[in-house]
């Protein structure tokens, strides 16, 4: 029978069905070729899927050839991938082999450490663990190749190395630069070294300004910034996180935008993955004359090195931030180097507000002084600063769920939104955020109905955990490039930042369909983010997002809560550091109660952790480069 003689289907369309049964005939095929090759090695389920998308019916040739490209894709690492490539016969002393180790423990090292570069003989060592082999001149070859830098004894990966440098002859740039001032800034009112801090500022094109909980660093941004503002100038204030902007617009009276916001995030996929680039850069500069960019320290070398691009020539930039506080979550340790490399600064060091025992406690920290609890909880007496000892960790979840849920709704604070849990540790031992959030989970929400496929109820308080576009705002009308038909779909996209926190207001289970095939995958959770207020609709299978109830002291900072509640324990381990509890603490504005045993509070006091990172930019920026 002629196709044109089936009802309905024309020549053209019965065509376009063969194609379109041919092609899925392939891919079935190249489905089942790749579960062959894959299959025992434990690789994560979306990986087929996404070798399909990204090499067609080629993925298994590509994989038998180079396995090792499986670490280009996101959930699979190099313990996976070589696992692969032994499988199918690799050999264990290859060279495709010693430089994918070579790079994943650069890049191990910088995930994990935050290290920039590694010395030759650290990656020497990296490898006898990873792989038991030695360099063998790899690094050269990958240097060769554009993969890594060397220089004095150092590698580091590509796309580090680039940025460090970047920001390195940026700030020399910007120390160069002639400042024309006809203008003084008012200092009546100020302490003298905020008065320094004013006038230093004029004479600088970078300038930081740093300093503790409590003396007076937000008054003088302040005062800087109105003074600026008196003179016309265009002025940008950012901050890496949405609440750190939020409090930032508060205290100082103007409007901020996290960082990513105001360097305008364009979205773009490789190998299947949605990374950013930023609108405004070395072409393309920020409208300003003076930027300012407060909780410095959390900014990573990647972040910064997009920033100085956008920092056009002539414009000032004012650097915000507390070098005792952890440092960025990404690699580098930008804010401590700039610092060390002299960089024109002024450290605030006088208290000046009656904070309490917490800006004191504070202060003994950062100086690795013995830290005092208050005797007692009376906040309008400056007794702010409570512990109460406790060594098993079952009855420290307990003490935690009742001061969280009973004593401070009794003083008057919102149990969800005004107090807030910080543990040193995501997921290992009984006080991680994990088993902290499961149980606030059962007493502050519930009545919360379960959604299916995830740990979320609805009401449920949650953290997004990685820079993300969603689509959002008005529906308009598109056509579907197979059927021709219209359906409605939104018009707008909206960047959501790691860190920013909502709540779970409902969840979508309903298909959309066109005819009988499936236009849009089902089941959203609808999540309303704060700072500012916006409705993201997210898919349930593929979110980012975690309860926050308790939340991590990398993910708190950048914020503050009236209330902190901190747990401490001998099972932290050396990771309980004098930056981590710095920080921690230095999130209260009201009220910090540590539970837990004050003699690993006191032993976190003596562990620095800071200097620990390796990076170049101090050295690249002294030496011109």
């Amino acid at each position: 029978m002629k196709a044109d003689a089936i009802s309905g289907i024309t020549q053209n369309r019965a065509q376009t069905i063969s194609r379109i049964l041919q092609e899925q005939e392939e891919m079935e095929a190249t489905i089942i070729e790749l579960e062959s090759l894959l299959g025992g090695h434990r690789v994560p389920k979306q990986t087929i899927p996404a070798l399909v998308k990204l090499f067609g019916s080629d993925a298994p040739a590509r994989i038998r050839r180079d396995p090792y490209l499986l670490t280009d894709l996101r959930g699979i690492g190099f313990i996976s991938a070589d696992r692969v490539a032994l499988g199918i016969g690799f050999d264990r002393q290859g060279r495709a082999r010693l430089k994918a180790a070579t790079l994943h423990a650069l890049q191990d090292m910088a995930d994990t450490r935050g290290h920039t570069c590694l010395p030759l003989d650290k990656l020497e060592d990296c490898l006898q663990k990873l792989i038991g082999l030695p360099s063998d001149g790899v690094a050269l070859e990958l240097s060769q190749t554009g993969h890594v830098t060397l220089q004095d004894e150092m590698i580091a990966l590509a796309d580090l190395a680039r940025d460090e440098k970047y920001v390195a002859g940026s700030v020399q740039m910007l120390l160069g630069a002639d400042i024309p001032v006809g203008f003084k800034l008012l200092v009546d009112g100020l302490a003298d070294d905020q008065k320094a801090a004013v006038r230093r500022v004029l004479d600088h094109q970078v300038f930081i300004l740093t300093g503790g909980p409590g003396t007076g660093k937000t008054f003088t941004l302040r005062r800087i910034v109105d003074g600026f503002a008196a003179q016309d100038y265009r002025i940008l204030l950012a901050a890496p996180t949405g609440k750190a902007a939020k409090r930032m617009s508060e205290m100082i009276g103007r409007e901020a935008s996290t960082i990513h916001r105001m360097l305008g995030p364009e979205p773009y996929e490789v190998n299947g993955e949605v990374r950013f680039s930023f609108h405004y850069g070395e072409i393309s500069p920020l409208p300003a004359d003076l930027v300012v960019v407060d909780e410095f320290s959390m900014v990573d070398v990647s972040l910064a090195a997009s920033l100085f691009r956008a920092v056009a020539p002539g414009t000032r930039l004012l650097i915000v931030g507390d070098h005792y506080q952890l440092p960025s979550v990404g690699p580098g340790s930008v804010l401590r180097d700039l610092l060390a490399a002299g960089v024109p600064s002024c450290e605030l060091t006088e208290i000046k507000r009656n904070t309490g025992d917490i800006v004191l406690a504070c202060h003994a920290i950062k100086e690795g002084l013995p830290v005092m609890p208050s005797p007692q909880l009376a906040p309008d007496e400056g007794l702010n600063f409570r512990h109460i000892e406790e060594s098993d960790p079952h009855q420290i979840q307990e003490i935690i769920r009742e001061v969280v849920t009973v004593r401070m709704p009794q003083r008057g604070y919102d149990p969800i939104w005004d107090v807030q849990v910080i543990s040193p540790m995501n997921e290992k031992t009984l006080l991680s955020c994990l088993h902290i959030n499961e149980i606030l989970q059962v007493a502050l929400n519930p009545m919360g109905k379960e959604v299916k496929g995830t740990p979320f109820r609805l009401g449920d308080k949650v953290i997004q955990r990685k820079n993300e576009y969603f689509e959002t705002g008005d529906l308009i009308e598109k056509t579907d490039k197979f059927s021709g038909e219209t359906y409605e779909a939104p018009k707008m996209a909206t960047f959501l930042v790691n860190g920013e926190l909502g709540a779970l207001k409902f969840y979508d289970d309903k298909e959309r369909r066109i005819g009988k095939r499936i236009i849009e995958p089902t089941y959203k959770l609808h999540v309303e983010f704060q700072y500012p207020q916006r409705l993201i609709k997210i898919l349930a299978k593929d979110h980012h997002l975690a309860l926050a109830y308790c939340l991590t002291v990398h993910k708190m900072q950048g914020s503050e809560a009236p209330v902190i509640i901190i747990p401490a324990h001998n099972s932290f381990g050396a990771f309980f550091n004098r930056e981590l509890i710095y920080t921690a603490i230095s999130r209260a504005r009201d009220i910090c109660i540590t539970v837990g045993q004050w003699g690993a509070l006191e032993a976190a006091v003596g562990r620095i952790g800071n200097n620990r990172r390796i990076t170049r930019l101090t050295e690249l920026i002294r030496s011109g480069g």
